[in-house]
């Protein structure tokens, strides 16, 4: 039997927040907020597949863009307010510039009980070369989960590129979860199996640290002039 449809709000920064971007100039903050315009497109055209109502949480939910996010997504998808769409949700994305997480989940109003999905990592520019640093004290989900004590924050979906998300390949990518509610993580990696990505369980939100400096690091070496790796999750026998 398969798990019911939940109604999702995807809290996305395409259309919602690239003005709140500091320390970029316009040109930078409109490919920023492009791009986690793009990642909330593919988490949430991806979860509207598995049969969940999505709904685009916006500043300006009738706008071209944010129209044209919905039409992208099909399957009923819409449209509203952010702390209207988290309201009428079950799950909550943030899909959002890690920088301005904080404001975002603060304003969203009462989410106890709710899954709330941390997609973020908190990249600060620095200097005119392309590099980032990390740019809070503890980690997003951290933060987010001190201000909605009553939810259930896992951090999920910050390692991986919207890429993967749609078309994750065999074999499949290994997205690393941290949360402190054991039955959230295991609902937010079930459905990251149906997505056909899998997940490692480390542990609590404690460590969500890890995986957001894990991508200030792999980002920082992807535009230096240094050897090029990867870092990649494994599950050893």
């Amino acid at each position: 039997m398969s798990a019911p449809a939940l109604t999702i709000a995807y809290l996305v920064a395409g259309v919602l927040f690239i003005r709140s971007l500091g320390g970029l100039s316009k040109q930078e903050t409109a490919r920023q907020g492009n791009l986690f315009g793009i990642l909330g497109m593919a988490i949430g055209t991806e979860f509207a597949e598995l049969g969940h109502k999505v709904i685009y949480g916006s500043r300006s939910p009738l706008s071209l863009k944010t129209m044209d996010l919905v039409s992208k997504t099909g399957k009923g998808a819409s449209a509203a307010l952010p702390a209207d769409a988290a309201a009428d949700a079950d799950v909550v994305v943030l899909a959002v510039p890690g920088m301005v997480t904080e404001a975002v989940a603060r304003d969203l109003g009462d989410l106890s009980g709710k899954i709330i999905i941390d997609a973020t990592n908190p990249l600060k520019r620095e200097g005119e070369v392309l590099h980032f640093e990390y740019g809070v004290a503890t980690s997003n989900g951290q933060i987010v989960q001190a201000l909605h004590p009553d939810a259930f924050v896992v951090k999920a979906f910050n390692t991986i590129t919207w890429q993967s998300m749609i078309d994750p390949g065999r074999p499949a990518p290994v997205m690393p979860i941290a949360g402190n509610d054991v039955a959230a993580k295991a609902k937010v990696a079930a459905w990251a199996d149906a997505m056909g990505i899998d997940t490692i369980d480390i542990g609590g939100i404690q460590h969500a640290r890890v995986t957001e400096q894990i991508v200030v690091l792999m980002l920082n070496n992807r535009f230096s002039e240094e050897q090029k790796y990867a870092i990649e999750f494994r599950k050893l026998d």
